[in-house]
This record gives C-alpha cells, sequence and structure tokens, in this order.
C-alpha cells in the first residue's frame, strides 16, 4: 500500500496545526487530498498550504460525501455538536475514521454512536483519546498491574486547565455556552475520565459532582471596567486582559484569534472580536471549577478536580496505595513513588513526547494494515467515559448520587421511546 490518503474536516488548531503539522512532516506516511471547512479564510489557508486544487476544498460536509470516495481516511475535527453527524455520513461512504473528542456532545448521540460501532465493526473508527500513547500513563498502569506499591485504593485527579487557556477556550471562546458546545466535565474532561477507567481497571458504578461557575460572570464586571480590554482602566491589574494573553508571545492560541497571528493582525481584532472581550461581560455559562466523586465497581474511589485557577496546563494526580503512595505531574514529565516501609523516594523523569503524533502513527499504521486489532483508541471504548460525564452533569444538576449504569439504560429506553413517537 503507498501513501494514505486522508481528507480533514476542519481547518481549525487542530486540523490545520496538529495533524496537519503531523502530515507535512511524513509525507512518506500520508498525505491530505481534501479539506472541508466552513469558514473561507481558513479553507484557503489550507488549501494553499497543502496545495490542494480548488475542487478538493469544501464548504460543507454535504459537498465532500454527495463526492466519490476519494481518500482512505478522514480526520474528524469540526464542531462537538457535528461530530456524531460527520462519522455517520463517513461510515456510510465508506471511510475509516479519526474522530475528535469528545466524540458527540449529546446523549442521545452517544447511544446511537453505540450502535453505529456494532454496525461498522468491520471499519477503523478511532477516537482522539491522546493519554492512551502516553509513557506516563502507561507507567502507572504497569505499577498498579503488578502491585507494585500493594491494592490501588484511591486516585486524587487534578486537570488543571490553566487560566489562560480556560479563559480562550471556555469565557470568550467556541466553548463558553453549555447549550452551543457542552459541559466542562464533556469537553475538557472526557479524557481524564477515559484515564480514571483505565487505572481503575473497572467501570464507574456512582458519581456525585459539584460544578459551578464562581468568578467569571457579569456581577464581577464593575463600573470603572470596560467591555472591552484594550479601554479598561484595569489593564495592568488584570491577568485575564485580552493583550497580556495574546500579544505578549506567540502561543498556539493566537492562531484561533487570527489565522495570520503578527502582532498588528491580533492587535486589531482584539478591539472588536470576541477574545478582546472583558472576562466579566462576556456570555459564558461554563463552570469554572468542578468537583466530582467516582466509586467504580472494583471499590477503588476516585476524585476529579476540574479548575480553571492555576498558573499552568497540568494533570496532577496522586494514587493512593496499601503499601505506598505514587505523585505524577504531565507537565514535569515526573512520577514520585513511596512505599510505606522505605522512607527513599523514588524518581522518575520521563521524555517529552508528541502524544498526538503517536495518536497519528497509530491511526496511519491501521489503516495500512488492515488491523482493527492495532487500535489503542477505539471510539467503542472511549464512550464509557462520555457516559460518566453525562452522568456526572446529571448529579450536579440534581443534587443526588448517580448510578452510571442505570443512568444510560434510562437514556437508551428514553431515545427508543422518542424515536417510537416521532418515526
Amino acid at each position: 500500500m503507498g501513501k494514505i490518503k486522508l481528507a480533514i474536516i476542519g481547518a481549525g488548531l487542530r486540523g490545520m496545526y496538529t495533524y496537519g503539522s503531523f502530515i507535512e512532516e511524513n509525507k512518506d506516511l500520508c498525505e491530505v487530498v481534501a479539506i472541508v471547512e466552513g469558514k473561507k479564510g481558513r479553507r484557503d489557508l489550507f488549501q494553499k498550504k497543502f496545495n490542494l486544487p480548488e475542487d478538493k476544498a469544501f464548504e460543507n460536509i454535504e459537498s465532500f460525501f454527495e463526492e466519490d470516495k476519494i481518500a482512505d481516511g478522514v480526520i474528524i475535527c469540526n464542531y462537538d455538536s457535528l461530530h456524531f453527524t460527520t462519522a455517520s455520513f463517513a461510515l456510510e461512504k465508506g471511510y475509516d475514521i479519526l474522530l475528535e473528542g469528545p466524540v458527540s456532545n449529546n446523549l442521545d448521540e452517544i447511544v446511537h454512536l453505540d450502535a453505529l460501532c456494532n454496525k461498522y465493526e468491520d471499519k477503523i473508527m478511532m477516537s482522539a483519546m491522546p493519554y492512551r500513547y502516553s509513557n506516563i500513563f502507561n507507567k502507572i498502569k504497569e505499577i498498579i498491574d503488578e502491585k507494585y506499591l500493594g491494592t490501588l485504593v484511591n486516585i486524587n485527579y487534578n486537570s488543571h486547565i490553566g487560566y489562560e487557556k480556560f479563559v480562550h477556550n471556555y469565557v470568550r471562546g467556541n466553548w463558553r455556552i453549555d447549550s452551543d458546545s457542552a459541559t466542562l466535565m464533556l469537553t475538557n474532561s472526557s479524557y481524564d475520565l477515559d484515564m480514571l477507567l483505565y487505572l481503575a481497571g473497572s467501570n464507574c458504578e456512582k458519581i456525585s459532582s459539584f460544578g459551578k461557575l464562581n468568578h467569571f460572570k457579569r456581577e464581577n464586571f464593575k463600573g470603572d471596567m470596560s467591555e472591552v480590554c484594550e479601554r479598561c482602566s484595569r489593564i495592568e491589574e488584570c491577568p485575564y486582559c485580552a493583550q497580556k494573553i495574546y500579544l505578549n508571545e506567540d502561543k498556539e492560541i493566537n492562531r484561533a484569534v487570527h489565522i495570520l497571528p503578527t502582532k498588528e493582525n491580533l492587535k486589531e481584532i482584539l478591539k472588536t472580536g470576541p477574545y478582546g472581550k472583558c472576562v466579566y461581560y462576556c456570555d459564558n455559562d461554563i463552570y469554572d471549577n468542578v468537583v466530582s466523586i467516582l466509586r467504580f465497581k472494583n471499590n477503588v474511589t476516585a476524585t476529579l478536580n476540574i479548575t480553571a485557577f492555576t498558573d499552568r496546563e497540568d494533570v496532577n494526580i496522586r494514587l493512593m496505595f496499601s503499601h505506598g503512595e505514587m505523585d505524577v505531574s504531565l507537565y514535569d514529565n515526573t512520577m514520585r513513588i513511596k512505599k510505606f516501609n522505605n522512607k527513599n523516594e523514588e524518581i522518575i523523569k520521563f521524555e517529552e513526547e508528541n502524544l498526538d503524533y503517536k495518536l497519528m502513527e497509530n491511526f496511519i499504521n491501521v489503516i495500512k494494515n488492515k488491523n482493527l486489532k492495532e487500535i489503542k483508541s477505539s471510539i467503542e471504548s472511549s464512550l464509557e467515559s462520555h457516559r460518566i460525564a453525562f452522568a456526572g452533569e446529571f448529579a450536579n444538576v440534581s443534587d443526588t448520587i448517580v448510578k452510571v449504569e442505570d443512568f444510560y439504560k434510562e437514556a437508551v429506553e428514553l431515545t427508543k421511546a422518542i424515536e417510537n413517537m416521532m418515526f
């Protein structure tokens, strides 16, 4: 088999700069043959970057799927609300797929994805769950399974989003409104829940959750502030000032603000665009702090703390065992291990790794070898993390402890009942 031909659906940060960069650096393995992107500027930039002909740049998924099959696989990284529909079209057309997470932002579609996995069991259906490729997480799992520190009892898992990333995505950005996107537990932490399932080695039995929008809301907008950061009197003291976040250094998020993120272009667009608005004057409603407690069927317990209020982005985990404990930081690529009967601390330092590239290598190899057993991150196996996320939000709004399995069974029954009424 020659080069793997790929179509990219969505030319945002992931499509253009994550998957696109991998393809650029691995031209001997794969090539882009089509782009689907609704925003003309991004579509044109992608088309130019990959030297695609005009008839291989599509404005929407409908026009793309009307064409004959032109690629081996499609990478779906458009809006979360379009993931299920796009995946359905792709599978019907015969494409293998890599679907960005969350695989859907709708519980009803999670039910239907379950059915799709059974219907197309012979197709390659991968989800973008990059932590599954992490040497650190795999080492943690090895220590758990070998009982090096005894029996695993509890996991304290902290998803530190970092204040800059949070206000970019969830206050000013595309994920700021629950009804347009989804909850923080799903959009930010379906990946974290996936790892909790992996480390616990069991499905989640029950979940309780407490989430709230604490800080980024209109009541904290004061009289001497401005709706636009550039005109605000508190620029010096405010860490969330758009000019501080986007103009002081070149960052990946700058490319979401402007397709050509020069300092001049960024300055201009911050005057009128959503990324230049005061964080206390946006229309956001996504929680900025969520704490959940999970009990797994094997009696392992866990807490998942998702917060905006950290200086840097990190996943910080403490695991407690019957005979020791372990602390892990993905930011520092460091694992610290303590056995109770040995006062010396064991420190393991890991090399930096590009998890998205490892994910892409897996996708390319599975298509090339046509061996579904090589898939490390299937859509079917990632659905459980999404079920937990929806159950967690229901626990939060209903102020109850939710049994995940019962919650999902009720969702399946309700979906069937609604469909019987409609059709």
